[in-house]
């Protein structure tokens, strides 16, 4: 037991070392660099269009919100009894927890935990929401960069832009074929699916991702709503980046070329090395913004839009933290539960696999 301590706080400790260390890179190579100090210096000469970073926050605040709202969809769609002001509520602690890890309760877990919680008879399915969340919003990432690649011209591109390009076209084609094979009615009880959940290390992951799909197979109406509001989110996202560029420098990325920066950068901030992403997001913003665009842009540029986005989004965060100080009893108690709890959300998502394997045997063939 003390063993399991002693490395929980060393992952806990390396989470917070490994964004200090890509932060504190970052602000070097700013800081090295006379040219560099003069273009943040920039920002604050009158020559910062003030407006566009604010419908860039704007953008931002509305992609956040989709993300909720596709959160409620999915839901209620599971016959779970839930409003959109709780799905908000949670939804910015969430957010703000995700950031700051209070007691190393993500906000992924807390949200599970406080929507099975509420509703201990539909346990599995509070989950499925969760995973089904992730699931749907990692795949629109892929699916709004392959769309904005279309506009590139890959014969001028570099060789590593094309090999970006043709990995997402790739993971949207494989994703869209997988997901066509996944919520036909004969894969639950196929040969197909015994044979990917048999695959040591994979296998675990794939009955985790068939599991959800199969809770929303029969609902085709919410998941049509849900996609189209997946690919605003991050399309808002990417609209955020680029209103924030545009209001810092003249010469900055395009529309379409954010849209495969902002997205791109996001994947990388999805590893779950850092709180929030921070410094991953950062670092691979900064390389894909001076290597995406047609146009040179300074590595100087690309620093200071990257951590600006990072200060939208922690401004969002402040919005969760409002919320935390309104309801601060409750949360602090349910964030002392969940980590008495630590096996909480993954006995939970087992529940889950076993209320579909139970679902599935009683569907008419």
């Amino acid at each position: 037991m003390e063993s399991i301590c002693v490395k929980k706080h060393l992952l806990t400790l390396l989470r917070f070392l490994v964004p200090g260390a890509i932060l504190a890179y970052l602000l070097w190579t700013i800081g090295s660099d006379p040219e560099n100090l003069d273009a943040v210096r920039q920002i604050f000469s009158g020559k910062t269009h003030w407006t566009s970073v604010g419908f860039a926050f704007g953008c931002a605040l509305a992609a956040l919100s989709l993300t909720f709202l596709r959160w409620y969809l999915l839901v209620i769609s599971v016959g779970i009894s839930f409003n959109l002001k709780d799905a908000f509520r949670l939804g910015f602690l969430g957010y703000m927890l995700n950031f700051v890890g209070l007691g190393g309760v993500g906000g992924d877990l807390f949200k599970g935990f406080m929507l099975a919680k509420a509703n201990p008879e539909k346990r599995p399915e509070a989950v499925s929401t969760i995973f089904m969340d992730r699931l749907i919003g990692l795949y629109a990432l892929f699916v709004v960069t392959s769309l904005a690649a279309l506009s590139l011209d890959l014969e001028s591109a570099t060789p590593a832009i094309r090999t970006m390009v043709y990995f997402v076209h790739g993971a949207s084609f494989a994703g869209l074929i997988g997901l066509t094979i996944a919520v036909l009615p004969g894969f639950s009880r196929g040969s197909l699916r015994e044979f990917l959940e048999s695959i040591p290390k994979l296998g675990g992951i794939f009955k985790r991702v068939f599991s959800a799909i199969g809770m929303y197979r029969r609902r085709p109406r919410y998941l049509a709503i849900i996609a189209v509001l997946s690919l605003g989110v991050h399309s808002l996202f990417s609209l955020a980046a680029y209103f924030l560029a545009a209001g810092l420098f003249g010469v900055h990325p395009s529309v379409f070329e954010m849209m495969i920066i902002t997205p791109l950068a996001m994947v990388f901030a999805a590893i779950p090395i850092s709180p929030g992403g921070m410094g991953t997001l950062e670092l691979a913003f900064t390389e894909l913004y001076t290597s995406v665009p047609a146009e040179e842009m300074t590595r100087a540029s690309a620093i200071t839009v990257a951590l600006g986005f990072r200060v939208l989004t922690i401004g969002l965060a402040f919005i969760g933290a409002i919320f935390y100080w309104t309801n601060r009893a409750t949360v602090d108690q349910t964030m002392a539960e969940v980590n008495a709890e630590e096996e909480t959300l993954e006995h939970l998502a087992e529940e889950s696999d076993e209320s579909f394997e139970r679902t599935v045997r009683l569907e008419p063939h």
